[in-house]
């Protein structure tokens, strides 16, 4: 029985299914973190002390994405509540269900200058008008009374696949608990495939079916590989759905990013069957064409960002999936064409140091088959999505959502708490001075991560802008030389971290880190050339050729 409303919330969050809360303390969340800590150990969320809010949302946010439940954020009033908003708008924007519990002061100050009072607006900042706005459900809960109500519409807001969050006075949090029931998550609606799309996908010749993240996230992989065995269709992945990818019959990866193999195929279909993808510019980029003239089902939980033939709507792809294939039937079709992943060659200048490309095909070949890999913003994002081949590690997550630089290190921070999975980030120096210090975490959480840090001692891809679009400015984008590598391994005696230059030694420090991943953390910089242009649409010159 709970004696106060912060700990009726601590046990609540692991009957519905919480397994990991992430945040920092302070004086209005305090209350909230005694009550995770002292929650029986048979029924207590792992906490992890983070270094900064952000950070703790990403963290937050990856866990939820790499595991499939919930996680949750805490943090305390003020300029900690504020920290909070940038990582809920990715969560917000890429449909992420993180919960965000956020303590203020006593409601007795409110209005009446309380430090980091966010409840009295006009006067003060309005915190929930902000949080409503990169959330699916904000609520204070501004009694006792109100706990329900409002536990219930953020949890509401979270089986929609949303973040939510609550604003949390630290007098309410200390208040006697009413009798309030726990509640459990709710199953999973499964719709099935109308009798439209089966007859659609029947009558298809040559199908293409489109991946998306949340593909992924629903591990479709072997439902994809039996519909397409099915219908002789070929698959391409967008950036984040390359987990759901059949072994075979892959034509390469779609957008931005991705390979003209891709766009190549479509061309030739006479059905494009997209599976949890919103079909943004970073998913369909290169495809607007094909849409316009060619048969498009949308399959997912919301409609699309652009019209096509016919969308429905499932929150359960895999069961959607594995019941088309079922009421397709008929025999085993080989796949209608052999087109395979062909990677741009990005024309290369004669500096002879090394790309962030060179390097993720350096280490490519040694990730390990059971890891997540996170990359960040930039050219390490960028060489990452186009370089890496599927099948590269089990997972595997670029955040596109607001393409905040820095997310990709906490999140795979987090997820690697989360899971105890050996995990691979791939970062560039200017994600690492963003948020490069939650490596201070994963060491505290002796986290199995290899912090793979690619320096060109510049923010990359804004050189590479710089270079197409404004040739007559000099570059404010090139730093000074910076030695991450030596400077971790000087600040935390405890962190392994290495340096390489070229691929072998990039290649034989990768393998010597990923040896001793069992006992923590570590760092691997590697020397990059700030001049690289990345395989990224539109920096791309018009010589840029493909393989053949």
């Amino acid at each position: 029985m709970a004696s106060n409303v912060a700990e009726w919330i601590a046990n609540a969050l692991y009957a519905y299914g919480l397994r990991n809360a992430y945040g920092i303390h302070g004086a209005n969340s305090e209350d909230l973190f005694a009550a995770l800590l002292r929650a029986p150990a048979d029924r207590r969320l792992a906490v992890t002390i983070a270094k900064h809010e952000f950070g703790a949302g990403a963290m937050a946010d990856g866990a939820t994405r790499m595991t499939g439940r919930p996680a949750c954020l805490v943090a305390t009033s003020g300029g900690a509540a504020m920290n909070c908003v940038p990582a809920l708008a990715e969560a917000y924007q890429s449909r992420v269900p993180v919960l965000a519990l956020i303590g203020s002061p006593p409601t007795t100050g409110e209005g009446r200058g309380a430090f980091q009072d966010m409840c009295a607006g006009p006067r003060t900042v309005d915190v929930l008008t902000v949080l409503r706005g990169v959330t699916g459900f904000a609520a204070k809960v501004a009694g006792p009374d109100d706990l329900g109500p409002a536990f219930d519409g953020a949890l509401d807001a979270l089986e929609r696949g949303l973040p939510a969050a609550l604003l949390l006075p630290k007098d309410v949090q200390l208040a006697p608990c009413p009798g309030l029931p726990h509640r459990t998550a709710a199953p999973r609606a499964s719709a099935a495939p109308s009798n439209e799309v089966v007859r659609t996908v029947r009558a298809a010749r040559r199908p293409l079916f489109l991946l998306g993240e949340a593909a992924s996230r629903a591990r479709l992989a072997g439902p994809v590989a039996e519909l397409a065995a099915r219908t002789g269709a070929v698959v391409a992945v967008t950036p984040n759905g390359r987990d759901a990818a059949p072994d075979v019959g892959v034509v390469g990866v779609a957008g931005v990013m991705g390979h003209p193999s891709v766009t190549r195929a479509a061309a030739d279909a006479d059905l494009v069957l997209a599976l949890g993808t919103d079909l943004d510019l970073m998913d369909r980029s290169g495809l607007d064409a094909v849409i316009d003239v060619t048969c498009t089902v949308h399959v997912g939980a919301e409609p699309p960002l652009r019209e096509v033939t016919l969308h429905e709507s499932s929150r359960d792809l895999a069961a959607y999936t594995r019941a088309l294939a079922a009421a397709v039937g008929g025999r085993t079709r080989a796949a209608w064409t052999a087109i395979v992943p062909e990677p741009i060659l990005v024309p290369r200048n004669d500096s002879g140091i090394m790309t962030c490309a060179d390097a993720v095909d350096a280490l490519a070949p040694a990730i390990p088959a059971d890891a997540l890999v996170f990359a960040d913003a930039g050219n390490a994002g960028a060489a990452a999505v186009h370089r890496l081949p599927l099948g590269s590690g089990e997972r595997f997550l670029v955040a596109l959502g607001m393409g905040g630089m820095g997310h990709g290190i906490a999140a795979g921070i987090g997820a690697a708490i989360a899971t105890r999975r050996p995990t691979v980030i791939l970062a560039g120096d200017g994600a690492f001075f963003m948020h490069g210090m939650e490596i201070h975490t994963a060491i505290e959480g002796r986290a199995p991560v290899v912090l793979v840090v690619l320096n060109n001692d510049a923010h990359g891809m804004c050189v590479a802008r710089e270079d197409k679009f404004f040739p007559d400015l000099t570059s404010i984008n090139r730093f000074r030389p910076s030695l991450i590598g030596a400077g971790l391994a000087a600040m935390f005696p405890s962190l392994r971290a290495r340096s390489a230059t070229t691929p072998d030694g990039a290649r034989a420090a990768f393998a010597d880190l990923l040896a001793g991943q069992g006992g923590g953390p570590s760092v691997l910089e590697i020397a990059t050339d700030p001049a690289e242009v990345p395989p990224f649409a539109a920096l791309l010159p018009d010589t840029a050729k493909e393989h053949r």
